[in-house]
Formats: C-alpha cells, sequence, structure tokens
C-alpha cells in the first residue's frame, strides 16, 4: 500500500494490480511469479521472490499501457554476499524490506533512490 493506493500480485497468473479508492481497478500481466513483496516509484516496479530457485530474486521491470515488463534482475544477498535463508519481506511504496535470520535487522531496497 502506497497512501491511498494498493498494489497486489495475485494468484494464479500473478498479474500487477493496482486499487484506488477514486478510480476503477487496474491490471498488468505480469511475468513474474509468486512475488511476496512489490514496490512500486512512478512506471518503475520490483517484486522480490518467487518459487524454487526464485525465492530470493529481485526482479525490476517497468510499467507500460499493456503490462510490466522487465528490465533486470538478479539475486538478492545479504551484505557478506550469502542469500538470505529464513527471511521476511514486506512492503509499502517505493520499498521493499527484508528481514533475515536471527530477524535481528531490516535490508531495505528503494526504487526511489
Amino acid at each position: 500500500m502506497s497512501g491511498t493506493t494498493a498494489w497486489a500480485c495475485t494468484y494464479t497468473d500473478f498479474p500487477l494490480v493496482e486499487i484506488r479508492p477514486d478510480r476503477p481497478v487496474r491490471v498488468w500481466p505480469n511475468q513474474v511469479r509468486g512475488a511476496k513483496a512489490v514496490a512500486i516509484h512512478g512506471e518503475r516496479v520490483a517484486f522480490y521472490a518467487g518459487y524454487g530457485e526464485e525465492v530470493d530474486r529481485l526482479t525490476r521491470g517497468e510499467l507500460t499501457e499493456a503490462s510490466v515488463e522487465p528490465t533486470d534482475g538478479g539475486l538478492l544477498t545479504l551484505p557478506d554476499g550469502h542469500l538470505p535463508g529464513r527471511r521476511r519481506a514486506v512492503s509499502r511504496g517505493s520499498r521493499i524490506y527484508v528481514q533475515a535470520e536471527p530477524f535481528t535487522a531490516w535490508g531495505v531496497v528503494d526504487l526511489s533512490s
């Protein structure tokens, strides 16, 4: 959610959905499957996580009139270079927050910077 706008990637086809109180729901087809968190900044979007080997993947893309177009991606790693392992992920607005076990600190991916 960002302000009064809520964003979601709904199961099973995972379209990106924008819900606002002042206009109809908008839907963009999306190739990213199983994202646990989504961040939006203008026309830029980022998805975190997925299924299987994609569980630690960060995928960035651009919103077009017709779909979400992936631009790049890679595995999200901790400052020491390791994959997060057990983790929590939440998002709000332009940010994705990731907290890896032992769950004492949050890392942030921010599309606005």
